[in-house]
């Protein structure tokens, strides 16, 4: 069998490897990508969000000035690429749950390191129909959702239509591993790179995943026509007469099946914020491939040089994908050393 030669194979057609993918391509280098094209997958299931201020303390996320700088001008480029749309920029509302919240964030809201992503400081109800926030809150910008099935779908065809998609199950006996190359049936690559998101039962790779499930539910709400994602216990993200609400984390049943416990959890949360009435659409979930320190795995075997991880980046996929996938590519090519803080080899 005559072998086909390429620079990378790429494992996964979730987030992590649609912008590995991507970015390969855009510097003129030749990929094949493999991908079960399966439904039960963490970026199919992906509610989407990115958000530069998150957790209980509302504090700035991970390196936010570095990757949400040009998050939006990488997925508008993205889009222009593939003629599809996903990118949503949106506010983020997050009302204060105590007067300490409101207190503290009065002093915050002057500081140069939150400038650039505070819109508005609030001290009254933004005013949404049953939405409980008599604090006020904040109203982040640099701020929204992608629409992750969409691209991923947009995506699909654009390979498709490169003739560089093979909707298979990648079977790793098939690897041979060569000093400089690695091949695969009738291909023949510099190197292979995994990208296959949660649970992966990979046997090059024994890594410290600490997968999490997560429920979300798609309800219908009457007389509420919000600007924003509210995001108090549980964020609602509108779209048109609908909100995607969610999530819940669960290290332990990690299934692609809602859970009730799951749902009713999302629900009491949800009563906390919004009090008015709604209609569960649709309920799903979806198992996310964090890591045990929350970044994501980057880099090359310790022993196998030809075999690559491009894994791992969890809850904030979004607003990490594209700065790593550009990172990685450079690392690859010589032009970089490995980010240290994702370096593979730091679980190993």
């Amino acid at each position: 069998m005559r072998k086909i030669k390429v620079d990378y194979i790429i494992v996964g057609q979730g987030l992590a490897g649609s912008w590995l993918a991507f970015e390969m391509l855009s510097r003129d280098l030749s990929v094949a990508i493999f991908d079960e094209d399966k439904l039960e997958t963490s970026s199919k299931k992906a509610a989407g969000i990115y958000n530069p201020i998150t957790g209980r303390q509302m504090v700035k996320t991970w390196r936010a000035d570095e990757f949400f700088s040009k998050l939006e001008i990488n997925y508008s480029l993205l889009e222009k690429k593939l003629g599809s749309r996903f990118l949503h920029p949106i506010p983020i509302y997050r009302p204060f749950k105590t007067i300490e919240d409101q207190n503290d964030w009065e002093g915050k809201a002057a500081d140069e390191i939150f400038l650039s992503y505070l819109k508005e400081f609030r001290t009254s109800s933004i005013g949404y129909h049953e939405i409980h926030d008599p604090l006020g809150g904040i109203v982040l910008n640099k701020s929204g959702y992608v629409d992750i099935p969409t691209m991923l779908m947009a995506m699909k065809a654009f390979l498709m239509n490169k003739g560089i998609y093979r909707a298979e199950v990648f079977n790793y006996d098939k690897i041979e591993l060569k000093p400089k190359s690695v091949t695969y049936d009738n291909l023949e690559a510099k190197k292979i790179i995994f990208c296959e998101g949660s649970l992966p039962k990979n046997p090059f790779w024994d890594l410290p995943f600490r997968p999490v499930r997560g429920e979300i539910i798609d309800i219908e709400i009457d007389g509420l026509d919000a600007k924003h994602i509210i995001n108090q216990g549980v964020f609602m993200i509108p779209k048109n007469d609908r909100f995607t609400v969610g999530s819940t984390y669960d290290h332990n049943n990690l299934t692609f099946e809602p859970q009730e416990s799951g749902i009713k959890s999302l629900e009491d949360r949800l009563k906390k914020l919004f009090a008015g009435e709604y209609r569960i659409i649709e309920k799903r979930a979806g198992v996310r491939p964090a890591t045990h320190d929350r970044k994501p795995y980057i880099g090359l075997h310790s022993v196998y040089k030809t075999l690559g991880i491009f894994n791992g980046f969890g809850t904030k996929g979004v607003s990490l994908t594209p700065h790593f996938a550009k990172h990685f590519i450079d690392v690859l090519q010589g032009k970089s050393e490995l980010d240290e803080e994702v370096n593979v080899q730091r679980a190993i």
